[in-house]
Parts: C-alpha cells; structure tokens; sequence
C-alpha cells in the first residue's frame, strides 16, 4: 500500500517536472478558462483535448503551416492556421463527418498526402469518438481492398489524385461509406462539406471508446494487419520521459516530412501539438527544400528517417552552406536501424543535436539514445524509456543473460490493444502480456540496448517496414515463375533495397525489367525489387524451408 502511494506521488512530480519544463500549461485568462471548461466538460478525453485548451489560452498563436508544391514560386501554396482557425475548422469537419455517419466508435478511411487535411481529419475523428484508418497513398487498389474490407470504415477521406485508385478498391471491398474529396469540386469536397458545417463542438458521442487510430503493417504472412490504438487505453510516461531528456517544449517550431499515413510522423506532430508547440508540414521530402523551410521558418526540431538524414548530410558542402540552420535544437531519427556512420556524418553537418529512438506501430516508445551516444556506443538504440519493461527471450522464453542475443518484448501503457479483426495474429505477437515484432536484441552491462537482427526478415527501407513473403506471394502468380525469395540487401542511401531470386518453370524466360516490371503492377513502388538473380534452385534445410542466409552470400 505504502509503495504504491510513493510511486504514485513520485509519478505526480515526474508529470509535474514535465509540464513545468516544457511550459506547455501557459498561463490562460479567466474568459478562455470559462470556455475551456465549458467544452471539455461536452467531449470526451483525447488528443484534440490539447487543440482546445491551446485555443483558449492562446487563440492567435501560430498552430499549423503548411508548405505544399510550388511554394518557392507560389505564396498561395503556403498556409497558415492559428489554433483558433485550426480549433474551428475542426469542428467544422467533424460536423460534415456527422452528417455523413461517423461517430463513437466508427471507423473513418483517410488516404492523404501530408497537409493540413490530414491533421484536420485526425483531430476531428478523435473529437467525434471515431477511429482513423490511415491508408499509404502508394498502396495499389487490391492492397487497399483488403484494408477496407478489414476496417470496415464508414466514410472516407482521399485527395483527389487518389479516386480513382480507392474507388476500385471500394468496388473490390464494397466498404468505404460516402466519401469526402480532398480538392474536389462536386457535392463530395472537402472545402463545400466543411462550408455547409458549423464551427461549434458536436455533440459527446455516447458511444465507443473515445477513439483511436489503426495502422496497416504487413505481416509476414503477407497479409497487412492493422495495428490498433485506442486514446482511452493509451498513457504516456514513456512519451513524458523522452520529452523531458529531450528539451522538447512549446516554443519549438516542428518541421514534419515524414509521411503522416506511417505511425512515427502523426505521433510526433500529436506530442508537439500536445504542447502547443507550431507544426509546419512538408508535402514529401526533399534535402535542399527542407533546408530552405528549416531557414524560413526557424524550425528547431525536426523528425526524419536515416534515409532523409544521409541525404541531407550527402549535399554538397556548397549547397549546405548556402543555409542558416542554427535554429535545430534537436532532431530525431526513427522507423529504421541508424548506423553509427549515418549518425556521426550528419552530426558533423548539423551539429550535435541528433537523438534516435526505438519503437514500433505496435509498440509506441521503448528506449532513447541521445547525441553524446551514438559517439561512444556505436549502433545503440539506447536505454529504455520510462515506463517500458523489456524482455530479451531465446526461442524456449527465458531471458537472454546481459550479452546474449534474444526477441525484443516490450510492455508498457502504450501499447497497442490488437491486431483489428486479427485474433491470431495478435496472439502472436504477444506473451504474458509483452509485445514483440520480431526484433532480435541484445542489453549491455550498462543498460543500453542494441539491435542484431530481425527475427522475421523484415526489411526496413527507407524507414519503410517491408515483409519479402507479400513480394514472394505475388511473384509466383507470374505464370513463368516457379519460386521466389525476397531479401534485403545493404543500401547506402535507402538503408536497405529487395532483392528478388528467381526459380524459372521449364521452358519460360524472363528478364530481370520485366519481373520488377510485374511487381511495379500490382505493388506499392517501395515493395518493387531493385535487382533480381535467376537460379536454378532455392537452397532449402531439409525440412524444405528457404535457407535465406545463402541467398545473403549469393549476393556478395
């Protein structure tokens, strides 16, 4: 009983510490608290609570720019919400969502480049209760058809360059509810449903959990499962923990150029949101384009793959120097391994402000290396976060001795609630309530942890998770193939690109463009094989499973 007193009062000062540090509770006047009160008291809890409260206390304070293309010659391609203008217009949205049946517990579609839409929507969902069903843009119509059919969402978001894909996967699906189109000019758009909507706060939902969001994540069954999220069943220590060693606070002004359909970008602009913090969006990458926005804007974080880092760091010292970027204070890498040389070359261009974590859609936050580590424990991932417990177990689940190489489980508040509609897989992933995705790791005598390897040979290219047995699965409908394997192979810039091994059926030819050509079809571009080696056979164990050790050394 006693114990349990002082973890909760030391839990309180921890909380306390934070909010003071990062300053994200400033001061509000009587007539903002007044109404503050008034509509947190008609909303359930989630993150569009925080748009609220800094709405009140600071209505005119820059919340959100967005740059989209052309805006070095186009300022209309730049805009601007103060959290008042963001506050009301997500009202509005949620009223257009409303009228078209979203609420507590439904699920909503949202297949968006990143901008302001994107944002808007997310924070609209968690106001109504309901759950977004975040959907890549790069998905192709079959890929899509199965989300659809799995979520079961009822309604969908999607830009306009995106119809005509969604619309096939819809037919295929025969789910996805009325539709909202971004850029559209008929009855469905974004800009005349949310003219027709009021700016006030709808109504509680009554119903559901509060909401949350699913990511799609393919498995190694090749089949995508959906990772789900609930607000109600999500805490945030570890996310408390890394805010405080960061210096993260509501000053900062946070540059996002991470796709927001992915789970690291949305979680990283949802704390800086949090906080009151200004979010500016990057419509996609690009290294000398962000260095002019990091200039513009003064930014002074930033949330970027090892991929956009190399990038950034590999132009020319010419081209670097041509910008002022002295506003970084910090920069965080994530969603793919760092290496120690990718670390140290973009510190040497940027300074020491470079932080990586290690965390997963199914995970959230597990641990945290800073600037000074990449220097002297090369390759860490870093100590875990409050709030995490880790398990290294060997394949018989006992732990692994400080050292050895074992299955990276974690457990902590959040956590994802399942697989959606994924009994099997969920159960998979977990033990004695511990979640895992397959990643082998190892802890040294200190603390830090280490990534060796990935239990299910998963590729991660480019911060994008990639499972060979989807790529597999497709290469042998070709009808001139017979087997298939699909592996990693080191990339400088990517960090890692597939590799296709082909086992021909008798008679039947093939050339290396036309196979790619077949995945380029039917699959995402970032799951199309860059190389292709044609052999006679796959070297197999006895039991026949593919030995894809000797497909690593048949590429060398």
């Amino acid at each position: 009983m006693l114990d349990e007193l002082l973890k909760r009062a030391e839990r309180a000062l921890f909380l306390t510490k934070v909010a003071r540090t990062t300053r994200a509770l400033s001061l509000i006047g009587p007539g903002g608290l007044a109404k503050l009160v008034k509509s947190a008291s008609r909303t359930k809890l989630g993150p569009h609570v925080a748009v609220m409260f800094h709405a009140a206390a600071h209505p005119d304070k820059e919340a959100l720019v967005e740059y989209a293309e052309g805006w070095q010659t186009n300022p209309a391609a730049i805009k601007r919400f103060t959290w008042a203008q963001l506050d009301a217009t997500v009202n509005r949205l949620a009223h257009a969502l409303a009228a078209r049946g979203a609420g507590g517990g439904s699920r909503v579609a949202l297949m968006l480049p990143n901008g302001s839409e994107y944002l808007i929507a997310q924070q609209a969902l968690a106001r109504l209760g309901a759950t977004a069903v975040q959907i890549g843009y790069r998905l192709k119509a079959a890929e899509i058809a199965f989300i659809l059919g799995n979520a079961e969402p009822v309604v969908t978001i999607v830009h306009a360059d995106y119809v005509a894909t969604i619309e096939d996967a819809r037919t295929q699906a025969k789910q996805g509810g009325p539709m909202i189109v971004v850029g559209g000019a008929d009855e469905h758009g974004w800009e005349r449903a949310l003219a027709a909507a009021e700016p006030e706060l709808p109504p509680v939902s009554r119903t559901g959990d509060g909401g949350g969001v699913i990511v799609y994540t393919s498995g190694t069954t090749g089949k995508p499962k959906g990772a789900n999220r609930s607000w109600k069943k999500t805490g945030f220590e570890s996310v408390a923990d890394m805010v405080l060693q960061v210096g993260i606070n509501a000053d900062d002004r946070h540059l996002c150029v991470c796709p927001l359909y992915h789970s690291a970008a949305p979680a990283f602009v949802a704390i800086m949101a949090s906080l009151g913090a200004t979010i500016v969006l990057m419509d996609h990458f690009e290294p000398e384009g962000a260095l002019a926005i990091i200039e513009r804007e003064k930014i002074t974080c930033t949330m970027m793959v090892p991929t956009m880092l190399i990038r950034m760091a590999n132009l020319p010292e010419a081209t670097l120097a041509n910008y002022r970027t002295g506003s970084l204070r910090w920069v965080m890498s994530g969603a793919a391994p760092l290496t120690t040389d990718a670390a140290r070359r973009f510190m040497g261009a940027f300074g020491r402000v470079l932080w990586n974590f290690y965390g997963a859609t199914e995970t959230g936050l597990v641990t945290l290396a800073g600037p000074d580590d990449h220097l002297t424990r090369p390759g860490t991932i870093g100590k875990k976060l409050r709030g995490n417990v880790i398990r290294l177990l060997a394949d018989d689940g006992h732990e692994v001795e400080p050292g050895g190489i074992g299955e990276l489980y974690a457990r902590n508040a959040t956590l994802m609630s399942g697989y959606h509609n994924n009994d099997q897989a969920t159960s998979e992933a977990q033990r004695d309530g511990f979640v895992s995705v397959g990643d082998l790791g190892r802890i040294d005598q200190d603390g830090y942890y280490f990534l060796e390897s990935r239990k299910h040979d998963m590729v991660i290219s480019g911060g994008v998770n990639i499972y060979p047995r989807e790529i597999e699965d497709h290469l042998v409908t070709h009808p001139a193939i017979l087997e298939a394997a699909v592996i990693g192979i080191p990339d400088p810039e990517w960090g890692e690109t597939l590799r296709a091994f082909i086992v021909l059926r008798d008679g039947k030819t093939l050339s290396e463009a036309e196979v790619i050509d077949f995945c380029r079809r039917e699959l995402a571009d970032f799951k199309r094989p860059r190389s292709v080696t044609f052999l006679p056979e796959l070297p197999r164990n006895p039991t026949g499973k593919v030995l894809k050790r000797e497909l690593r050394d048949l590429r060398r």
